[in-house]
């Protein structure tokens, strides 16, 4: 189980992403759940059970600090077509442990979102701080990440598992009001 793939691409752009662009993705939902048909490269006994490209990232231009609602520049999404799953393997597994690791990425874009509304005023200063902010959240989620893999074996001990589940769902419920609506 060892040789599961997680890839976060950090998307660092100060133009506009928006589904307008023919990007396929889709961002990240408590309501909508990963399923294997969410994969669109299927494979068949790979050398690991999936590959999952998720995207989280900002879009932060001109006077964007000025916004009511800084939420909807901090993106989090799964992209489908750079995904893969081994057709093969437990899939329930595989989703298991990839919606885990979509779940505690968007706990970390809901942080950067709350740490932005918190220093709306250091944006006028330019967007370095707002590239030195993104570094941080990006590098505390990656530990976090490394200590969820290795406390569960990527979601193999149960009882780890659920205790990981249950403590996201709690950090989720608690950044609520830097959820997207």
């Amino acid at each position: 189980m060892r040789h599961f793939l997680f890839s976060l691409l950090m998307l660092c752009t100060v133009s506009a992403f928006s589904q307008d662009k023919g990007e396929e993705f889709f961002s990240w939902n408590a309501a909508r759940k990963l399923t294997a048909d969410d994969f669109k490269i299927k494979k068949g006994r790979a050398t690991s059970s999936s590959f999952a490209q998720f995207s989280m990232g900002y879009s932060v231009k001109g006077f964007d600090f000025l916004s009511k609602n800084l939420n909807n520049r901090i993106f989090n999404h799964f992209i489908p077509s750079a995904s893969w799953i081994d057709t093969t393997a437990d899939a329930s597994l595989v989703l298991t442990y990839q919606q885990t690791l979509f779940d505690l990425s968007e706990v970390y874009a809901r942080q950067f979102r709350k740490k932005l509304k918190e220093n709306k005023k250091k944006i006028v200063m330019g967007l370095d701080f707002v590239n030195g902010l993104s570094e941080q959240v990006m590098s505390d989620f990656t530990k976090r990440r490394l200590q969820y893999e290795e406390e569960t074996r990527y979601a193999t001990v149960a009882e780890k598992q659920k205790e990981w589940e249950t403590q996201i769902l709690k950090e989720l419920e608690e950044l609520k009001e830097f959820a997207l609506k």
